[in-house]
């Protein structure tokens, strides 16, 4: 699928709807950009994305995910959104 759009004044991106149904971007929902070289990769935000995330910066603290979750839960929620 490809589709012509054109950005805001301030550079924004309107994803068309057609376009969220049909990778699965729901309203309020979340969604990962990625850059690639020269172009953005899109895609809704994942509970697997998630864990990963949270596993990346537990590593990074010195502890496992487990515990982190206790003792950091609101800073790592932070750093992951």
């Amino acid at each position: 699928m490809r589709i012509k759009i054109k950005l805001g004044e301030k550079g924004q991106l309107v994803v068309p709807k057609v376009v969220r149904e049909h990778i699965g971007l729901h309203e309020k929902g979340y969604a990962i950009i990625e850059v690639k070289e020269n172009h953005l990769e899109i895609r809704p935000l994942t509970k697997e994305d998630i864990v990963k995330e949270w596993r990346e910066i537990a590593k990074k603290h010195g502890g496992d995910l487990s515990r982190m979750k206790f003792v950091y839960g609101d800073r790592l929620y932070e750093e992951v959104f």
